[in-house]
């Protein structure tokens, strides 16, 4: 190939440094690789030589072994432990020509060895051999971080795909939620609308007949004992107790019929509660008092239906929370219904622990800034791992024979879905329940 011909394919990129400390050689080489269009730079010594490689690292070096201090293998050596400078192609020029001395060049680093005296042709086709490979090297080091980052940026794509698929699948999944709820509440809605009459039919007759069966008792009672101190003896008096027995029996049946009425009725109003939105009663009212009313009022039922119960009650209140905007009157049925699942779990602990066991409720409030931190644990039996997701579902109940599965959802409704708060439950079976509620400020 012509040097014409060389001149035009050589980037102006790539310079040749050139080290040897016999400025006759260094003229030569020089000459002869400016002649080929190449950029050449040359010092006399390895010192030199290592301060410009590191200044302005050449796409070659040229170095002669045979230098006062440091030697070429010391500059190669130097070199090649530099990061800037580790990947430049190194070709020996030595009068040195065993084999014992090329092994060691290359095992230095050096990529070539040519001997002294050198042919102008073989030079140049091995520092041209060499720049290929180090522009081959370098395109192919750039391709990799093109690569690199192309990989990057399409699982940065991925991952975002990934995240607005599981965004819309999550909006497509409340979605068919939200619609069977309507659809759940609008059945609800009807049975509680075509129930409400003849259950208030039933209820008012058992209590009618109550009282009226309590007249007769009391009547039959006076009767039966005036009878008895005249007549002790006598058939009727037999009778009359007989009489008396069956109108006790009657009054019960009609107490459980009034009770059982009186539970249906609070199903009902649970259910409509359940599908009613209405957020009109908004107000403001201070937290820490609506909190202890719903304990107050929690812990008069828990101990009407759990009279044995015992429960160490503690409360740590934050006295700077300011006044909350809200419905208080959804809010303390939500806080009631959550205590009541609590005094429930630790009826049940009591029952299977006995009487070592201690039930406690802890309850605290906290202001974090924008938002109202409420706490409700209890020591209880806790809840199954396996159901711990659906607690919060309609109709969805762990109490076989008294509950109705709407508390806890009702809690959620009124806490998430009506006054955008969180309801968040962390529970270890057989241990605690925690119920911790954010209200926004």
């Amino acid at each position: 190939m012509s040097p014409e011909v060389s001149k035009t394919i050589m980037s102006p990129r790539e310079n040749i440094l050139v080290v040897d400390d016999k400025p006759d050689n260094l003229r030569l080489l020089s000459n002869i690789l400016i002649a080929e269009g190449y950029k050449v730079r040359k010092v006399l010594n390895g010192r030199l030589a290592l301060d410009a490689a590191k200044l302005d690292p050449p796409d070659l070096i040229l170095l002669d072994i045979m230098m006062p201090d440091p030697d070429g293998y010391q500059v190669c050596q130097s070199l090649k432990a530099n990061s800037t400078t580790q990947e430049i192609p190194i070709i020996f020029l030595s009068a040195l020509n065993t084999v014992a001395d090329k092994v060691k060049a290359f095992t230095m680093g050096g990529v070539d060895y040519i001997t002294k005296p050198f042919q102008q042709e073989e030079v140049l086709a091995r520092v041209k051999t060499h720049l290929q490979i180090r522009q081959l090297n370098v395109s192919l080091h750039e391709q990799n971080l093109r690569l690199a980052e192309e990989v990057q940026h399409r699982q940065q794509v991925e991952a975002e795909l990934t995240k607005t698929l599981q965004e819309l699948r999550e909006t497509q999944a409340q979605m068919v939620m939200k619609e069977k709820l309507a659809s759940l509440g609008a059945l609800m809605a009807g049975i509680a609308h075509e129930l409400r009459n003849p259950l208030n039919f039933v209820n008012n007759y058992a209590e009618g007949s109550i009282e009226l069966l309590d007249e007769l008792a009391a009547d039959l009672q006076t009767h039966l004992q005036t009878h008895l101190q005249t007549h002790p003896d006598s058939v009727e008096s037999a009778a009359l107790g007989e009489f008396q027995d069956l109108l006790d029996e009657i009054r019960g049946n009609a107490q459980a019929i009034h009770q059982h009425g009186k539970r249906a009725e609070q199903v009902i109003a649970n259910m409509m509660q359940h599908v009613r939105a209405d957020h009109s009663g908004l107000q403001s009212f201070e937290l820490n008092g609506l909190v202890q009313e719903a304990i107050s009022l929690s812990y008069h039922n828990c101990r009407t239906q759990f009279s044995n119960l015992e429960v160490a009650v503690q409360v740590d209140y934050d006295a700077t929370i300011p006044p909350i905007q809200g419905s208080s009157g959804d809010l303390i049925r939500a806080f009631i219904n959550l205590l009541d699942n609590a005094f429930y779990a630790l009826s049940q602990q009591k029952l299977q622990a006995g009487e070592s066991f201690v039930p406690r409720l802890q309850i605290s409030t906290q202001n974090c800034g924008n938002h109202v931190l409420i706490t409700v644990r209890d020591n209880g039996i806790g809840v199954p791992s396996d159901i711990q997701a659906k607690i919060f579902d309609p109709f969805f109940t762990t109490k076989a024979n008294d509950g109705t599965g709407l508390g806890l959802s009702i809690s959620y409704d009124v806490i998430v879905g009506q006054h955008g708060g969180a309801l968040v439950m962390h529970s270890e079976p057989g241990d605690f329940t925690e119920f911790a509620i954010t209200l926004p400020i």
